[in-house]
């Protein structure tokens, strides 16, 4: 009945929650401020302390339809009741926002609204995220631009992909530690980095495929074992592997290829089986900011690479994470820069005046919050506001990673969102 899609960014799914700390809005007499995963999120009068709701988090993009049937857009002619009148612009996006002083991370509508709207009760599945309800898709990342087949003569350009299954893996999502606190133990060894905001960059030098030659296809053909696959580096933004064919792919968002830049800088460094995962701030080499307003530092035409993941993958596809400590090691042996670390240890060490108290867990993030978010970003020589921090446990083989955004980022984003303009990690 409730499920979360296997394409679904686990930041932007919606979830069925109680409301808690419900408090009177300070500076407006018909609202309140709700608590939902360390959130403040502005309710109406109509709800109280304890009742059942989905909340949608902030930059999610809710079912037209169901906005159509709670009255909710703005353009009262595209509501249900057309004399009612919302605040959601006809895109559904949902914002980050201050009104009258109180920060707002998301949107809350009544349980009963969404039952009937699918016709399904569903008030039992307290704690459930999902984006579908049945076949209903309620919610999904918002996201300006998708980037569409590569075309020749406007016909589908067909292509063989060089990639060998279980070699080349693009990075996780991150997901937000305000509603994963929990995960966070006391005794769990962590670090602790800055977020910096420029354009994600994987370069991978793994098993692909060979381009086979006429006699060794035709040796193929006959039953002789050829040598099918061969050690190379691969390049990717975010979602697109650049060289993954032989022709290459095009630029997206920017004129020059930026990931192309670094991979050329970085080749040499990379043994066969490593992945190396990190972000590309400061500018392209036609002097681009990589993110508007975001310098890091660096003066037009010149950029950072700066490392987050390394992984090793063998041949049967078989992959193991470098720990914080190993990564910091290996680049410093190689000459690569790692992002900034604040701290790396055991947490209940991070913030020692909070050890042994109730709700720890909440205390250790509402510390984060408090030392590390909502500050003008220290590399950049504009004044902007930090992304935030990236707090990541490290297990034996593998981690887990969890992301704490500022509101004055987030609020930021939002704004930028609202230009209508793609940024580079929705177009590449």
């Amino acid at each position: 009945m409730l499920s979360i899609s296997k394409t679904a960014n686990p930041n932007y799914v919606c979830k069925i929650v109680k409301l808690d700390n419900v408090r009177k809005h300070e500076n407006a007499d018909k609202l309140q401020v709700a608590t939902i995963d360390f959130q403040n999120v502005i309710i109406g009068l109509d709800e109280k302390e304890g009742d059942v709701c989905v909340f949608f988090p902030v930059e999610s993009q809710i079912n037209a339809n169901f906005i159509k049937f709670i009255n909710a857009f703005r353009e009262n002619t595209h509501n249900a009741d057309e004399t009612k009148k919302g605040f959601f612009e006809n895109n559904c996006r949902v914002k980050a926002v201050k009104l009258r002083g109180e920060k707002s991370i998301g949107f809350v509508v009544p349980i009963s609204q969404v039952e009937s709207f699918v016709g399904q009760k569903i008030e039992e599945e307290v704690g459930t995220e999902f984006d579908y309800i049945n076949d209903i898709k309620l919610v999904n990342k918002y996201e300006i631009f998708k980037p569409g087949m590569t075309t020749r003569n406007g016909r589908i350009e067909k292509r063989i992909s060089r990639l060998v299954e279980g070699q080349f893996h693009f990075h996780v999502d991150t997901e937000n530690l305000r509603k994963n606190a929990a995960n966070i133990k006391p005794e769990d060894y962590i670090s602790v980095s800055y977020k910096v905001h420029g354009t994600s960059a994987i370069f991978s030098r793994v098993l692909v495929k060979r381009k086979l030659n006429l006699i060794e296809k035709f040796s193929k053909l006959i039953g002789v074992k050829v040598q099918e696959t061969e050690y190379d580096l691969l390049y990717s933004s975010r979602k697109v592997v650049k060289n993954e064919f032989e022709t290459k792919d095009k630029c997206g968002f920017y004129s020059t290829d930026i990931w192309g830049d670094v991979k050329n800088e970085i080749a040499d460094k990379i043994p066969e089986g490593y992945t190396i995962y990190g972000e590309i701030i400061g500018f392209t080499k036609d002097n681009k900011q990589i993110q508007a307003g975001y310098d890091y530092g660096c003066e037009p035409g010149q950029h950072k690479f700066q490392v987050y993941r390394i992984t090793i993958t063998n041949n049967s596809g078989q992959v193991i994470n470098l720990s914080t400590a190993q990564i910091r090691e290996f680049c410093e042996r190689v000459g690569l820069e790692t992002v900034h670390y604040f701290y790396e240890g055991f947490a209940k060490d991070m913030y020692p005046e909070i050890q042994g108290i109730e709700n720890w867990s909440t205390a250790f993030v509402r510390k984060l919050e408090e030392y590390h978010t909502d500050k003008d970003c220290y590399m950049c020589k504009n004044v902007v506001p930090e992304e935030g921090v990236v707090v990541r446990k490290d297990l034996t083989f593998s981690f887990e990673g969890y992301k704490l955004k500022s509101f004055r980022f987030l609020e930021l984003e939002s704004k930028e969102l609202d230009k209508g303009e793609a940024d580079m990690e929705s177009s590449n």
